[in-house]
């Protein structure tokens, strides 16, 4: 029989709680290099900032802009709003807890580390911002199962949208706009059914705009326009999208008629196509979109008379039509839009006289009816309310005093 002193089995049982506690100091240990090494490279010969950033193993988790979770391990790094200038290391992917890496305006430079692709557990990738450049790389994210917001907003990425995102199944707020993106519009971004934003507008991108993406049934806000040139017009599919607050096509070469189908979209709020090269009437169903604020179809080739129908958009607060070629009266219901707060008409071939029921409603900050053919007497009540900011009424045939 063999005796075990009980200094012995003090010291075996010492001995087993710190190999109990050896990975969690291991990993403690790797954060805060990760940490440092991510300072050193983020600041560069002409950055400044994260002041506190210090070699410590106790307070590492109290670095301005670092979350940790129980057991110390970074789970959040929101580093914002600071003067940079470096880049991001491949030492990044050693912070493998991350769920938040929220790295905006900072004036971060360089590639993005393929290391990035050690993130498995993100939610949030939100680099906007920067200044990075070249590719981006789409495979980094294949990983990343329960991503739901990617946003690469105000950078320099070139070459083609990346494809590989269609994997990310819990996807909902997607932004790559703002770069020189080129090429077409993926159509299998159709299969990132749970998205519910998507901006890709201010690139250079090109081709047709893919009606697969009306199939988006959860989409609530789409932002395609500005510096992108599209071959042909708007999908007809978009109607579809019922979920719908906000689209924005603006500025981006569509040509065609304006669907009719879009007055399906009951939800949405703000429809903004201005700047391109439509034509025909505009479309009387657009009244059917009952949660309409703002519309903006200004600046295209538009003809016809605004609809009676229009009558119907009560929540209606901007409307901007200028820039076309319509004609006929202004109907007396502008006037009557219990809303309306701007109203902008300029350059078209408005006849008759205006409503003299605008700006009863109080509401009237601008009125812009610059370059038609009106006449008669200019409305009375347009400064009911004391909100008039802008009022321009020349190159028209208007007779009778100033309101």
């Amino acid at each position: 029989m063999v005796l075990i002193s009980s200094s012995f089995c003090h010291n075996l049982l010492h001995i087993c709680f710190i190999f109990l506690l050896l990975p969690q100091c291991c990993f403690c240990g790797s954060d805060l290099d990760a940490l440092l090494l991510l300072k050193k490279a983020m600041i560069g010969p002409q950055g400044s900032g994260l002041e506190d950033w210090k070699p410590s193993p106790h307070n590492y988790c109290s670095f301005s802009g670092v979350s940790c979770d129980h057991q110390s391990r970074v789970v959040a790094l929101n580093v914002s709003d600071l003067p940079l200038f470096g880049s991001i290391p491949a030492e990044i992917g050693l912070l493998n807890k991350l769920i938040n890496l929220t790295l905006t305006s900072n004036h971060l430079t360089g590639r993005l580390p393929m290391e990035i692709s050690n993130l498995t557990s993100l939610q949030l990738f939100n680099i906007s911002g920067n200044l990075f450049r070249e590719r981006f790389p789409g495979e980094i994210t294949l990983g990343m199962t329960e991503l739901e917001v990617l946003d690469a907003y105000n950078n320099n990425f070139t070459g083609s949208l990346p494809v590989e995102i269609v994997s990310l199944k819990k996807l909902k707020h997607l932004h790559l706009g703002g770069n020189y993106f080129t090429g077409e519009i993926p159509k299998n971004y159709s299969e990132i059914q749970s998205l519910e934003y998507l901006g890709l507008n201010t690139n250079c991108l090109t081709g047709k705009f893919p009606a697969s993406l009306g199939r988006l049934k959860n989409l609530k806000e789409l932002y395609v326009g500005y510096f992108n040139s599209y071959s042909g017009g708007i999908p007809p599919e978009l109607g579809r999208l019922e979920s719908l607050q906000v689209l924005d096509m603006s500025n981006c070469s569509l040509t065609g008629t304006i669907p009719t189908t879009l007055g399906i979209l009951k939800n949405l709020h703000s429809l903004f196509i201005y700047s391109n090269h439509l034509t025909g009437n505009i479309p009387p169903q657009l009244s059917r979109m009952e949660s309409l604020k703002s519309l903006d179809l200004s600046i295209n080739g538009l003809t016809g008379e605004i609809p009676q129908s229009f009558s119907e958009l009560n929540n209606l607060t901007l409307l901007n039509l200028f820039r076309n070629n319509l004609y006929g009266r202004i109907p007396n219901f502008i006037g009557d839009l219990p809303h309306l707060e701007v109203f902008q008409v300029w350059e078209n071939q408005f006849t008759f006289e205006l409503p003299q029921s605008l700006g009863r409603n109080g509401r009237l900050k601008d009125l812009d009816v610059t370059g038609n053919h009106l006449t008669g007497l200019i409305p009375r009540d347009l400064c009911i309310g004391g909100r008039l900011r802008t009022l321009i009424l020349m190159e028209n045939y208007f007779f009778g005093a100033d309101p």
